[in-house]
C-alpha cells in the first residue's frame, strides 16, 4: 500500500477546477474518486480535507448529489403525478 500524498496535482490532471466567486472562501473539500484496480475492479473512493466532521462530510455528499440531480417535472416523480397517473388508468380500463 503506498502512502498519502496530497491530490493537487491529481485533481488537476483530471481537469477539476472551480472559480470562486468575489469573497468566497473554500472552508473543506470532500473528493469523490472513481479508481480502477489493479485486477481491473473499478470502485469508489472519497477523500476530505481535515477537520471536516463525519456530518459535514456527510450533508457534503448529499448537497453536491442534490445539485447533480436532473429536473424532475412533478408529474412524472412527484407523488401527486403518480396518485394521478393511477387514477387515469383505472378510469381507462373501466
Amino acid at each position: 500500500m503506498s502512502e498519502r500524498q496530497p491530490m493537487g496535482r491529481l485533481i488537476d490532471s483530471l481537469g477539476v477546477e472551480h472559480r470562486p466567486e468575489q469573497g468566497e472562501l473554500v472552508l473543506g473539500a470532500v473528493v469523490l474518486l472513481k479508481v480502477m484496480e489493479p485486477d481491473g475492479e473499478v470502485s469508489m473512493r472519497a477523500a476530505w480535507s481535515p477537520g471536516l466532521s463525519w456530518m459535514e462530510r456527510v450533508g457534503m455528499h448529499q448537497a453536491a448529489a442534490a445539485a447533480d440531480m436532473p429536473d424532475r417535472p412533478a408529474d412524472v416523480w412527484g407523488s401527486e403525478g403518480v396518485a394521478d397517473r393511477e387514477a387515469d388508468a383505472d378510469d381507462e380500463h373501466r
